[in-house]
């Protein structure tokens, strides 16, 4: 085992392989080489390439985690959902194959990914607590959060947003309506 070679290190090397050049180059070959190793030494870490990309989708959603809570503190409700949604999507903006990762993430999930999954989700739970959704409808209202967000991100990677307008204050405004939306509907 080379020295300084480390499960994690693998890891990081295909993170940013993915970042860079695309989901689509993470190979065992192409890590191999960014670290200055040959491809057989990476069974040293990894058990082959869908062991990797499982792994890389664990790191990634981690770090999206870690950041999602960070946006998080000292807010609540519409704010703190506003801030975490554009958190997301500049997660997605500035790692687009982590983001990637995480959402081709093969099942059975890694319990790694699982946990960080459950506790992004219980983020999204209480930050909408003080909206008063009740919570035989949170679930609804965190996927319907998540899946504008994701489309958000989905469209600005493809060159979608075109227009002059803002992005970042598109997503605030389609954040706010669409929490405000969540509010009427419990009146």
């Amino acid at each position: 085992m080379r020295n300084g070679i480390k499960p994690e290190t693998v890891v990081a090397a295909a993170a940013e392989i993915a970042d860079l050049q695309g989901w689509d180059q993470i190979t065992l070959g192409s890590v191999a080489g960014r670290l200055g190793i040959k491809t057989p030494s990476l069974y040293n870490h990894v058990e082959g390439l869908p062991d990797l990309r499982q792994q890389l989708a664990s790191f990634a959603i981690e770090r999206l985690k870690d950041r999602l809570c960070d946006a998080a503190i000292g807010q609540a409700g519409k704010p703190a959902l506003i801030e975490v949604g554009q958190c997301f999507m500049a997660f997605a903006r500035q790692h687009p194959g982590l983001y990637e990762a995480m959402n081709r993430v093969a099942s059975p999930k890694p319990e790694r990914f699982a946990q960080a999954a459950e506790l992004i989700l219980e983020l999204f739970f209480r930050l909408m607590q003080p909206l008063g959704i009740p919570e035989e409808e949170r679930v609804h209202a965190v996927r319907g959060l998540r899946s504008m967000v994701h489309g958000f991100a989905a469209l600005e990677s493809a060159g979608g947003f075109q227009l002059a307008e803002n992005v970042r204050e598109s997503l605030s405004k389609s954040i706010a309506c669409y929490i405000d939306g969540l509010s009427a509907l419990r009146k």
